[in-house]
């Protein structure tokens, strides 16, 4: 008798992480396919992707339509005096006149992101640029954000995680 409650308990208790495991697998997935995260590096050398590559009007961070993304824009300069109190604060503007601004990032606030859905209200381009005056202020003004469809989304910046 000891034996078949035993087996019953160890099934149970398999049975329920299975379930627990399948559910936050579905959880997971869902989550994936509805939100992502890209990262932009700032410096006063402008806005870089995660290869070291220049983001601008030449080479557009590529967002796809109705997906929900958070930009994590990361303080990027090197570490010397001036960068130490250097300060950015981005923001995001469609000619519609819809602006997001991150908070600022600087050495002791190196992360801050923005989150929205690209082509809302049909919106195809959105420009970012550093609103506080800074030492890469020049740079910092040319950041292209172009909503492309979800087929033909190709990612040019890798994804900071889901």
């Amino acid at each position: 008798m000891i034996e078949k409650i035993f087996k019953f308990v160890v099934s149970t208790t398999v049975l329920l992480f299975s379930i627990a495991t399948f559910q936050g697998s579905l959880t997971t997935v869902s989550a994936s396919s509805t939100h992502m995260e890209l990262t932009v590096n700032v410096s006063e050398r402008g806005f870089f992707d995660e290869k070291d590559k220049l983001l601008g009007p030449q080479n557009p961070l590529e967002v796809p339509k109705g997906k929900k993304i958070t930009i994590i824009f990361v303080f990027d300069e090197a570490l010397n005096s001036l960068a130490i109190g250097d300060v950015h604060q981005i923001a995001i503007t469609a000619d519609d006149g819809w602006t997001i601004e991150s908070d600022k990032i600087w050495f002791f606030n190196r992360k801050s992101t923005v989150t929205f859905v690209p082509g809302e209200s049909g919106r195809k381009q959105y420009r970012a640029y550093c609103t506080v005056d800074c030492i890469g202020m020049d740079q910092l003004n040319n950041l292209v954000i172009r909503v492309v469809g979800l087929g033909s989304w190709r990612q040019t910046v890798g994804p900071g995680g889901n």
